[in-house]
């Protein structure tokens, strides 16, 4: 059967395909993110030199508009962020943002979890999120929604991660099976509560409940589930380092957590994860890199302010650095004749373009990983015209096999950005 578009037949994967999104705020610098030369003979940039190793591997998406998130409620940045994921506009709400601005959560699913509904499988995890620096619990913290204003929270610490992800694993089956008997006597529980309550409520918290009430009948449908023993599944290592949450070791526990991500990807306990690297409009400085100033202060300087677009410059190339870091942890990973990297589309996707006048249009998206030969890698694709993210994302959706040509506000789509 053709998939939309008359591309026809997609080919069999012997692996599973995966999908891993990477965010950062505050958006970046574009006259040193932009490659140059031809669409197929591009020389990288300065900030996405990092990648250099991973050039075969890549599409630098170069002129995609987040069109969405021009509309609706919120701030900038409380927009770029809600938006990013989802292409649909904020609820109206209480959170705070700059001046009088308000919103609440975004009005819709995010392309991580409807690419979850889709490919997730039997895997012990239908996704996971996972958080660096995150603070609070706003629309400016969070990227992946299951459905409208339903938030799903980053793990911001490893050490309770690496406990839920890989703490069963050194249990016998004996053990296990215990363990998973007593979780499901308190699902139940849970999913008895819930419907009691369903007759009770009006039609609005009636869909939020029988939202709760899928997602614990599908946590227990997955409790189960066990782990890829193909002999590359290892848990990681956590260091015993102290005070992973002070702003000092953001690098370290910025490695923690893509380690975790990775090796859940390796043991296929999921197969759609997320980073998010600081809330939108990040405040933190990087004494790392030796700059004390806030990144969202820096960000709001003028273009012509030489000292902040080389520290924004700096700062967004060490991004480049984290992001080719799990490409690597990917790549390590031996999967057939390849590597877990091809069989898996990782997204580096930013709340702007720019950060002194928010602008989202031309966004700066890289793509990485050849998602089982679905992506055609090693390009610069340079999308003329006012093109929403939205297509993107139906892009990317057609990568995992789901045959739908529209994604968020079908205002904002209008088909799909081919990736193949």
């Amino acid at each position: 059967m053709a998939r939309p578009g008359g591309a026809g037949p997609r080919p069999r994967a012997a692996h599973p395909r995966r999908f891993i999104v990477f965010y950062t705020p505050n958006g970046t610098v574009m006259k040193n993110w932009r490659p140059s030369g031809d669409a197929d003979a591009f020389t990288l940039s300065p900030i996405l030199q990092p990648l250099e190793p991973f050039k075969q591997e890549l599409v630098i998406v170069d002129g995609v508009d987040a069109l969405s998130a021009y509309h609706g409620p919120g701030d900038a940045h409380q927009k770029g962020t809600g938006q990013a994921l989802t292409g649909t506009q904020l609820q109206e709400g209480n959170f705070k943002g700059s001046s009088d601005f308000t919103a609440g959560w975004a009005d819709g699913i995010s392309i991580d979890q409807k690419i979850a509904d889709a490919i997730a499988g039997s895997t012990k995890f239908r996704s996971l999120e996972f958080g660096v620096r995150i603070k609070g619990a706003t629309v400016s913290s969070r990227i992946s929604y299951r459905g409208p204003a339903q938030p799903l929270p980053p793990e911001v610490d490893p050490a309770a991660g690496f406990a839920r992800i890989f703490g069963d694993l050194h249990l016998s089956a004996d053990e296990r099976a215990r363990k998973i008997a007593e979780r499901r006597r308190v699902l139940d529980a849970v999913a008895a509560d819930y419907e009691r309550l369903l007759p009770r409520v009006g039609a609005a918290d009636r869909i939020k409940l029988e939202a709760h009430l899928e997602a614990v009948r599908d946590i227990e449908g997955r409790l189960e589930s066990g782990y890829d023993d193909s002999g590359v599944c290892a848990p990681p290592e956590l260091s015993d380092e102290p005070d992973l949450q002070t702003l000092a070791k953001v690098p370290a526990l910025g490695k923690l957590q893509m380690d975790l991500l990775a090796m859940a990807i390796a043991c296929d306990l999921t197969r759609v994860a997320s980073i998010m690297w600081a809330n939108s409009s990040n405040i933190d400085p990087f004494p790392w890199l030796s700059i004390h100033e806030a990144h969202h202060e820096l960000s709001h300087r003028g273009d012509g302010d030489d000292d902040a677009q080389e520290k924004l410059t700096k700062i967004n190339t060490w991004y480049a650095e984290q992001f080719a870091y799990l490409l690597a942890r990917l790549r390590a990973i031996p999967e057939g004749d390849g590597t877990v990297l091809d069989n898996t589309l990782v997204v580096w996707v930013n709340e702007h373009q720019k950060g002194n006048n928010h602008d989202r249009s031309q966004m700066p998206y890289v793509l990485a990983g050849k998602a089982g030969g679905a992506v055609k890698t090693g390009r610069w694709l340079r999308v003329d015209g006012e093109v929403p993210h939205n297509n993107l994302w139906v892009g990317c959706m057609h990568a995992m096999r789901i045959d739908e040509m529209s994604f968020g506000n079908p205002k904002y789509c209008t088909g799909a950005l081919s990736l193949a």
